[in-house]
């Protein structure tokens, strides 16, 4: 599996420390030491990973995972954020949330990491 050209410009210019690794019939996009908020998290940096489905980008991206996992400062973890899975041999807090909308063959990576920092850097 490879990401579309315009993903792979995209990473690379964001300065991503990034990898994709095949898991069957989709893939897993790693990015390394991906920055969330340490006033609000405990910690200032995890992997994060997206799951790339088969057919992408016209099929719609959708949750994202990190590891090391991440708790609120309180010690909770973040509302649908408490169910673990394992992916490319690591396991992988998912943080169950859902693009509202998707425009097949348009949108890419820069959405759904857009959508990812949202919730780990406000």
């Amino acid at each position: 599996m490879q990401l579309p050209e315009d993903d792979v410009t995209y990473l690379n210019g964001k300065g991503y420390n990034w990898e994709l690794f095949p898991d069957g019939r989709e893939g897993c996009l790693v990015i390394r030491d991906f920055p969330v908020v340490p006033a609000r998290f405990d910690r200032s940096s995890t992997d994060l990973l997206l799951r790339i489905p088969e057919g992408y980008n016209n099929s719609q991206l959708d949750m994202f995972y990190v590891d090391p996992a991440v708790r609120l400062l309180s010690g909770a973890f973040p509302v649908a954020a408490d169910q673990f899975v394992t992916f490319a041999g690591r396991q992988w807090q998912r943080f169950s949330r859902h693009l509202g909308s998707w425009r097949p063959g348009l949108d890419g990576i820069e959405v759904m990491l857009t959508f990812a920092q949202r919730e780990l850097q406000r």
